[in-house]
C-alpha cells in the first residue's frame, strides 16, 4: 500500500486532486463572503439629504441637527425607498392651522347653505305657496304694529290732558291699560302716572316690531330669489332626466 501511494505515476494525480480541493474550498469561501456582503448591503440604509449649505449628502445616518430636513431613503440599487418632507417651521404650522380653521368655517357655511336650500324645497311647493306664507307672517307683524301705534296715540292723549282724557269705551279696538280699564272714576294723577309709565314700553315694542318687520321682509326677499333659482334648477334637472330616460327607451327599439 505504501508502495502504491508513493508511486511516481500517482503523485501528479494526487497533487491535482489537492489543487482541485483547495480551489473548491476557496470558491466556497468566496461565495459565502459574497452572500454575507449582499445581505449586509440589502439591510444597510442610505439617505440622500440636503445640508444647511444646500449641498446634497449621501450618508447611512442622518445627523441629529438635520433630522428635520427633507430626505430620501435609498435602496441598494439607488431607487427611492421612502421620502420624508422637511419638518414645518413654527410659522408654517401657525399658518397651516389658520388655513385649516378657515377651511372648516367655509365648509360650515357651505353646509348651512345646502341645509337652507333643502329646507326651502321641502317647505314650499311653489313660489305662490311661498308668497302666501310670507304675506301671512308680514300681515301679523303689521297688525301688531298698528295696534301698538293706536295705543301710543291714546297714551299721548292721556298725558297731554294731564290725566283728564276719557279713554274709549268697550268695543274699541284699542285695549286700554289696567289704569284705564276701570269703569269707575279714577283720579287724574293715577291715569297720568299709568300713561307715563306705559308709553316708553309701547314705543320700545313698536321699534322692535318694526325692526322685526324689516328683517323678516329682507329675509323673505332673499329666500324668494333662492327658491326661484332652486325651482328652476330642479325643473331643468327633471327635464334632463326625462330626456335621458326617453333616449334610453328609444335606443333598444332602434336596435330591434
Amino acid at each position: 500500500m505504501e508502495w502504491l501511494n508513493s508511486s511516481p505515476s500517482l503523485q501528479p494525480l494526487q497533487r491535482q486532486k489537492q489543487h482541485v480541493r483547495r480551489r473548491l474550498q476557496w470558491l466556497l469561501a468566496a461565495f459565502a463572503l459574497l452572500g454575507a456582503l449582499q445581505v449586509t448591503a440589502s439591510h444597510a440604509q442610505l439617505f440622500k439629504w440636503v445640508d444647511e449649505n444646500g449641498k446634497t449628502q449621501y450618508t447611512d445616518t442622518i445627523p441629529p441637527a438635520s433630522t428635520d430636513r427633507a430626505r430620501k431613503e435609498l435602496r441598494s440599487d439607488g431607487t427611492v425607498k421612502l421620502s420624508t418632507d422637511r419638518a414645518a417651521t413654527a410659522e408654517e404650522r401657525r399658518l397651516a392651522a389658520l388655513k385649516a380653521l378657515d377651511d372648516a368655517k367655509l365648509r360650515a357655511i357651505l353646509d348651512e347653505h345646502d341645509r337652507k336650500d333643502r329646507a326651502l324645497l321641502n317647505t314650499y311647493t311653489s313660489l305662490a305657496d311661498f308668497d302666501r306664507v310670507r304675506d301671512r307672517a308680514l300681515s301679523t307683524l303689521l297688525h301688531d304694529i298698528r295696534v301698538l301705534e293706536e295705543r301710543e296715540v291714546l297714551l299721548n292723549h292721556v298725558i297731554s290732558s294731564d290725566g283728564k282724557f276719557s279713554p274709549p269705551v268697550a268695543g274699541n279696538s284699542v285695549a286700554p291699560s289696567v289704569a284705564l280699564k276701570s269703569t269707575g272714576v279714577k283720579m287724574a294723577d293715577m291715569l297720568l302716572l299709568g300713561a307715563k309709565s306705559e308709553l316708553p314700553l309701547v314705543k320700545s315694542a313698536i321699534a322692535t316690531k318694526r325692526h322685526d318687520l324689516d328683517g323678516l321682509s329682507s329675509l323673505y326677499a332673499i329666500d324668494r330669489v333662492r327658491l326661484s333659482r332652486l325651482i328652476e334648477l330642479e325643473s331643468a334637472k327633471m327635464t334632463s332626466d326625462q330626456r335621458a330616460a326617453q333616449g334610453q327607451a328609444v335606443a333598444p327599439a332602434k336596435k330591434k
